[in-house]
This record gives C-alpha cells, structure tokens and sequence, in this order.
C-alpha cells in the first residue's frame, strides 16, 4: 500500500523543484523530506529521484507516480470531505487567504458570528500576494482565497477553481483636502490631473495597472508614481498630508481620515470586485460552507451599513 503522506512529499517534489522548497511548503526539515522520498522510493522498488549536482530530480518513474499521486491524493480528500459532510459537523481547520481591506471589514466580522456559532471550528487566516494565494489553493493548502480585482482588468479563469463576487465598490479620485481641484464638487476629469504626483501599488499590481491605464486611456499621460505600496491606506495617509493623490476603491475609505477629499471621476467608471475563490466541490465541506455563508453575511451588513458597497444582483 503505497502511502499517502510519502505521495504528497513526492507531487510537492515535482511542483516545486527542490527539497529546501517541500520542506519549507510542509513543515519538514529537508532531512525529513528526503527521508520520505526514500522510504517511498524503496515500497515502490524503482527508482524515483536521482541526483544532479546537489539537487534532487524526479527520474521518469517519479514523474509518472508523481502524475498520478495528484489524482490519489484528490480522491483521498473527497473522501474526506464526503466523510465530514455526511455527519455534517462543522470542525476542524479551514484556512483562509485575504488581502488587508477584506480582513477588515468582511473576514474580522466573519470570524466573530463563526467562533460564536462553532466553537469547534479553528479559522486560519493569512495575508499573502494573490499569485501565490491561489497556488495555495490548487495546491490544497489553504481552503479559501478572498481577492480583489478591477472590472476593466479581469483576470483568466481556471478549471480547478470557483469565483464568487462578494462585494462591488466603486473607484473615485482622493485629493487632498487643500488640492486645487478640491474647493469644486464636480466630478474631474483625468486630463485635468496630468502633472500630479501620484501613489500607487507597486509594480504588477492591478491597483498600478488601473491606475497607469486610466490615465494614459482617458487623461492623455504617464502618471509620475513617487509613492508605492501595496498597503493603500498607506496611500490614503499621503494624500491626507498633501503628498499625491490616487485612486482609491470605496472599502479603504471607511478608515476614518480627515485632510482628504473624495471626487467621482468624469469620463471614467471603475469598479473594485471583492471575490472569493474555492476549488471546484470545495464547499462540500460543512465548515467550508459555514465560513462561506459567514462571508456573504458579513458583505450583506455591510452593503446595508455603507451604500456606496454592493453585493452583485
């Protein structure tokens, strides 16, 4: 019987490349891992690494077993999951990934109704770039994954995994409260913003990709981005002390902040997407599901408390 710990220490070989990278994704020390490889090296009776300098490569046996290992472990984990959902007990771990606007004001709330209703339920929570959120997430090492994305910039899609839409916020102009542009209510126009200073996400992010594509699409202009960080409250406070300005979704201004004002945009609508992910059938688990429902309860509160927030109809 081949087993399945020794499965996935080899499925995490192929995906990641070296032992130093398995260890670190599963907690092992390096020696641990490569333990493992040989104890499952030695039930299958074929050789399943070999080694290329000091790295350690799958030979084509490996790769097979590999290969196949992910449909296995798949299977052992449905039956899991069917072995939980058919008691429906709500326990165990679930472990959620979410950027720091969504921790605020959806998961922290989330969190308080679920440790009140399941005592039994441990939540785990991580703040983590989105790229490698969702390899997580294929990879099944966290359960739920809460995004965000632009509905001008939306991302592909995959087979292994499921999107819902919890929220919709919309993207406005934040100026601070001294600005030019500040002493009128009309809504600006892009063009009019050319020769500003600018705060931004860093490189690669949507919030920079919205930001240089709204300026260049409908103001006519490079923005010059002296401040930037992926924080966007950061990006408040400096507008708040007269630094730049920038675009900003409507969830990061219920931080309480004076010295800024808030304007629409006159030849622009954006809107932010607040998304959690699952793998397909993932909520089949009724701990899954809880904290799914807990979710779309804590964004129906919050549409109801701040109109400028929808759930989508």
């Amino acid at each position: 019987m081949i087993d399945l710990v020794r499965l996935r220490v080899l499925r995490e070989l192929q995906l990641r490349g070296t032992v130093g990278a398995v260890a670190g994704a599963l907690g092992y020390s390096p020696s641990a891992v490569s333990q493992q490889l040989a104890q499952l090296q030695k039930d299958i009776g074929v050789p399943l690494t070999e080694r290329v300098g000091r790295r350690l490569r799958l030979t084509e046996a490996g790769e097979t077993l590999a290969r196949a290992a992910e449909g296995l472990l798949a299977q052992a984990k449905q039956a899991e999951d069917a072995a939980r959902a058919a008691c429906g007990l709500v326990a165990g771990t679930v472990r959620l990934v979410a950027f720091q606007t969504a921790l605020l004001h959806l998961v922290a709330p989330a969190l308080e109704a679920l440790t009140a209703q399941y005592p039994d339920l441990v939540v785990e929570v991580l703040d983590d770039e989105f790229e490698h959120a969702l390899q997580s997430l294929v990879l099944q090492e966290v359960d739920l994954v809460i995004s965000n994305e632009y509905d001008r910039l939306r991302r592909p899609r995959t087979a292994d995994l499921t999107d819902e839409v919890l929220l919709i916020e919309p993207t406005r102009l934040i100026l601070p409260a001294g600005h030019r542009l500040a002493a009128s209510e009309s809504a600006v126009r892009i063009a009019d913003l050319a020769g500003e200073v600018w705060a931004s996400g860093h490189p690669g992010t949507s919030h920079a990709e919205i930001t240089e594509r709204l300026c260049v699409e409908h103001g006519g202009f490079r923005p010059e981005i002296r401040y930037r960080s992926n924080d966007l409250l950061v990006n408040l406070a400096l507008a708040a002390h007269g630094q730049a300005i920038g675009f900003l979704p409507e969830l990061v201004r219920f931080t309480e902040q004076s010295g800024i004002v808030v304007r629409d945009l006159a030849d622009a609508t954006v809107r932010r997407l607040v998304i959690v992910w699952t793998r397909k059938d993932g909520d089949v688990r009724p701990s899954v599901r809880a904290v799914l429902d807990a979710l779309r309860a804590a964004a129906d509160t919050l549409t109801a408390e701040h109109p400028g927030v929808a759930r989508p109809t």
